[in-house]
């Protein structure tokens, strides 16, 4: 079976006008790191982060863009809130007459404090994800539709229900949160989780490179999650320790026979050569 690496990534982004002007230039420049990432990763999935404030380039051109100019497999992630309906079958579509072979729709955080209307034509994600399949039936029958899957919340019948009702509506594969930050207890908890849903050959476990503790404490903070106690432990050392423990986490989904790996970069593409190598 065909171990999938699928590494994110972050298109440049833009305070001001200011910095507008400089677009070509940064985009210039992360095309040459993704370039760098070539026989380290499968599939490049181009997301945007999450922060407001920014201008932020659309992700379809962009891994149309990577697509073309390096020749390598691109997916861009579709959200939900930010299209009504005809608009996200537009984009579903688009994207596979571009030529990619797959899409990842996510349902988007909500804007906060009515910085921007939540615009969503789907009662669930399930549903887009449904309209997206059809989509693919006409325009893309070999392409793979991803989509994003809550680790912490399989453990209740409504959260399991939730997973299962993804793939049953066409998603070929779950991208993991939170990441799976050690080999050990958090990989065996993780590891129980989806085999009790029936979904291990449906999942890809993400890892998440951490700088040190006070990056641990402050991603804990804006996520909201709850890392372990090894994690913590092995901040306090910085980098090397941390990189040693992400490496591990991936020789252990190898072994395990999971299907691939999600890898998160942060907009630093380095990160994922380092882990991967």
């Amino acid at each position: 079976m065909t171990f999938l690496r699928v590494v994110e990534v972050l298109p440049p982004r833009f305070k001001s006008r200011r910095d507008l002007r400089g677009a070509r230039e940064g985009l210039d420049h992360f095309t040459a790191g993704v370039r760098d990432l070539r026989g380290y990763a499968d599939l490049i999935l181009v997301a945007n982060s999450k922060d407001q404030g920014y201008y932020k380039p659309d992700t379809l051109q962009v891994a149309s863009g990577l697509k073309r100019d390096l020749r390598i497999a691109t997916a861009p992630v579709v959200v939900v809130r930010d299209q009504n309906r005809p608009q996200f079958l537009s984009t579903v579509l688009s994207a596979f007459m571009a030529g990619m072979k797959s899409v990842m729709v996510a349902w988007g955080d909500d804007y906060p404090g009515g910085s921007a209307s939540n615009v969503r034509d789907f009662r669930s994600l399930a549903g887009a994800i449904a309209e997206a399949a059809r989509i693919r039936e006409m325009a893309g029958p070999s392409a793979s539709i991803f989509a994003p899957v809550n680790l912490n919340l399989l453990s209740s019948p409504t959260g399991a229900s939730m997973a299962k009702g993804r793939i049953a509506a066409g998603a070929d594969l779950l991208m993991a949160q939170p990441p799976t930050t050690d080999p050990g207890d958090t990989f065996t908890r993780h590891l129980a989780l989806i085999d009790n849903c029936d979904l291990r050959q449906e999942v890809l476990f993400n890892v998440f490179p951490f700088k040190d503790r006070a990056d641990v404490l402050h991603y804990e903070r804006i996520f909201g999650w709850k890392l372990p106690r090894a994690l913590h432990a092995a901040a306090r050392g910085g980098r090397a320790p941390l990189l040693g423990l992400e490496r591990d986490v991936v020789s252990r989904i190898r072994r395990e026979g999971l299907p691939g790996v999600y890898i998160s970069t942060r907009g630093d593409l380095g990160l994922a050569r380092e882990i991967l190598s």
